[in-house]
């Protein structure tokens, strides 16, 4: 019965806005909207769902539970619901009714890819890592998921939680092997590299950004600042001069003459020492 009072009270309002648009001579979709339950039902639950998404981006979690319950009580059969309704009570740490809300989506959509991987991220968030392995595994092994590079990035780091290095790094590499231009996996992967003193992986993770995200000049300074320890002065100078000539950010062209300083003074070094090489003190 309360199902069917909210239908028809939303059904009402979609008829009014309706009529108004027709009244003000512009084309609305009020006409014909009510004519049957299954389409109110479906109208009703995606007002309340765009209501849900626009509390989660407002990081209000309880409204957007709120909300997202109404969108499955009036519209139970839309797995895309209960996904929301999952990542509400994610977001708000009420695990236990988040794992029921993603396994309601699943028994409507066996192959959800999009729920396997919030299920993996629910279990790393409530620590049941084995479990969260499990659900990540199989959102990146869904060839049917556009965007499982995303559960290897989410494994890199359960396994970087979980101490495996060795899994962290190939989870890494397999989130940008299916999807180069993954920025936030580069970032990393580079970042990693350069942390170990690893610099050859280290220029080539940051070239390879750079290859797709090519104005960012923080990421360009720290080009330049591997190549200098790598001794490849000449191909350093020519970034930091072109960073010095372009760049609006005073910031920015700070750095690259601080950089520019410390290749000089390297190279006055190198040649110190090959004068040195070439002309021996006597004995």
């Amino acid at each position: 019965m309360a199902k069917r009072l909210l239908l028809f009270s939303l059904s009402l309002l979609f008829i009014s806005c309706g009529q108004l648009f027709k009244g003000n001579g512009l084309k609305g979709n009020g006409e014909g909207v009510g004519t049957s339950e299954e389409e109110a039902s479906q109208r009703a639950a995606q007002f309340f769902n765009k209501m849900g998404l626009a509390a989660m981006a407002e990081e209000n979690y309880a409204k957007a539970i709120a909300n997202f319950k109404r969108a499955v009580e009036v519209n139970p059969k839309d797995p895309e619901l209960w996904k929301n309704l999952g990542q509400a009570y994610t977001a708000a740490k009420f695990y236990k009714k988040a794992e029921r809300a993603y396994f309601t989506a699943l028994k409507l959509k066996p192959d959800y890819g999009d729920v396997y991987y919030y299920l993996g991220l629910l279990y790393t968030a409530w620590g049941k890592y084995k479990k969260a392995l499990y659900w990540l595994k199989r959102a990146g092994e869904l060839d049917t998921y556009d965007e499982r590079y995303k559960a290897y990035l989410a494994l890199a780091h359960l396994y970087k939680k979980m101490g495996k290095e060795r899994q962290y790094l190939s989870s890494l590499k397999r989130a940008i092997d299916l999807y180069p231009k993954y920025k936030e996996a580069l970032v990393e992967i580079s970042e990693y590299y350069l942390s170990k003193g690893d610099y050859k992986n280290g220029e080539y993770y940051l070239r390879l950004y750079l290859t797709f995200y090519p104005k960012d000049e923080e990421k360009t300074l720290k080009l330049a600042e591997v190549l200098i320890k790598e001794d490849k002065l000449k191909e350093a100078k020519k970034i930091l001069k072109n960073l010095i000539d372009s760049s609006q950010n005073p910031q920015v062209v700070k750095r690259a003459y601080q950089l520019v300083n410390q290749l000089l003074i390297k190279e006055a070094k190198e040649k110190l020492k090959l004068k040195g090489g070439l002309n021996p003190t006597p004995r």
